[in-house]
């Protein structure tokens, strides 16, 4: 039996629950995996899994040898890390997850002068709005915006930016201009189709915070069509300032009630491991922030690594 193999077959097993994911994630046949779970138990004799129709989970020996496999794992990848990291070249794959409209404008020319700068990397971006299981999907590193719930995933925060209300001039000419937020309820209202405020706006004026009620006339699911819906005139809508400076510097778009705006949104590098990061992961993040600099409309940072 190779030992360290199977270890890291049960290590994967462990992390995604099923046979056939950890299978999948390997390049394996499920049966592969099932015999080698198989033959480290029975070099071990302990039993390291609960079977059952449809998840498995960890015995007590179980538990107790996967977190000593994933420590001498991660100790094995250290030590090639620092073998390779006299070569400057970066190599392997690197998998990242970023949301559709900021990722599609922003991240991916980012990450095409990334592969510029290391081409023997095998780089994959995957756009999406949802939150990726990181360790269950093998993404390297997400970039996510907004508040950040709980959990075991490490995160940088590396810019801001604001969020604010826009229109086209046509639609200021044909319906006129709010002059409060309690205005917005007269006039037409383009949104994401899964806010979870719904009709309510809240936004950040003057004296404190305030909730606008609106009348949603156009929903979407994608950036992009929102804000070729506010540039036709056919609404007032809350937007993500770096996604729509240059309609902002051309005028397609016109800010509307500027001394209000919602409360400005964060972005985070989230990553799975705080005790090694890979030289590959550690130089994206680093490119990553650096570029962000350059992008209208963001505010970089620099802040201390926490728990996402």
């Amino acid at each position: 039996m190779d030992r360290f193999g199977a270890m890291k077959t049960f290590v994967r097993v462990a992390e995604l629950g099923t046979l056939s994911a950890a299978a999948r994630a390997l390049g394996l046949t499920q049966p592969a995996v099932s015999q080698q779970i198989a033959a480290l138990e029975k070099h071990l004799d302990v039993r390291l899994l609960h079977r059952s129709t449809r998840r498995l989970a960890l015995t007590e020996g179980g538990e107790s040898y996967y977190q000593h496999a994933r420590q001498i794992l991660q100790a094995v990848d250290e030590a090639e890390e620092s073998a390779n990291a006299r070569s400057s070249a970066l190599q392997g794959n690197l998998r990242v997850h970023g949301p559709v409209g900021f990722g599609q404008m922003h991240l991916a020319p980012i990450i095409i002068a990334f592969q510029r700068l290391h081409p023997d990397l095998t780089i994959e971006l995957v756009l999406d709005d949802r939150l990726a299981d990181l360790i269950a999907e093998g993404v390297d590193v997400a970039v996510r915006l907004g508040d950040l719930k709980s959990s075991d995933l490490i995160a940088r925060k590396v810019a801001t930016f604001e969020r604010i209300l826009v229109a086209s001039p046509a639609y200021i000419a044909d319906h006129g201009q709010p002059e409060t937020p309690d205005d917005l309820i007269r006039h037409r209202y383009v949104r994401f189709s899964w806010s979870p405020q719904g009709e309510s706006v809240p936004l950040i004026g003057p004296r404190g915070p305030v909730t606008a009620i609106v009348r949603s006339t156009f929903l979407a699911n994608n950036a992009f069509v929102l804000n070729e819906v506010l540039c036709a005139g056919l609404g007032i809508g809350g937007v993500q300032a770096p996604l729509v400076q240059s309609m902002l510097d051309s005028g397609r778009l016109v800010r509307i009630l500027p001394q209000y705006s919602y409360a400005p949104m964060d972005i985070h590098v989230v990553y799975a491991s705080a005790r090694f990061l890979p030289r590959k992961v550690r130089a994206f993040i680093d490119h990553l922030a650096s570029n962000f600099r350059q992008v209208p409309g963001l505010r970089s940072m620099r802040v201390p690594e926490m728990n996402a």
